[in-house]
């Protein structure tokens, strides 16, 4: 219980703007493929 706190406050603060970053780059990429297909 004592450490159910600050584990849950660190993956607040680290975890959920990693995975925002993460989702960010994975559309961007997704949509610079999508461009080169439309392309060729």
């Amino acid at each position: 219980m004592d450490f159910t706190v600050p584990i849950v406050v660190l993956f607040l603060l680290f975890g959920i703007p990693l995975r925002n970053k993460a989702i960010k780059e994975y559309r961007k990429r997704k949509k610079e493929k999508d461009n080169k297909e439309k392309n060729d």
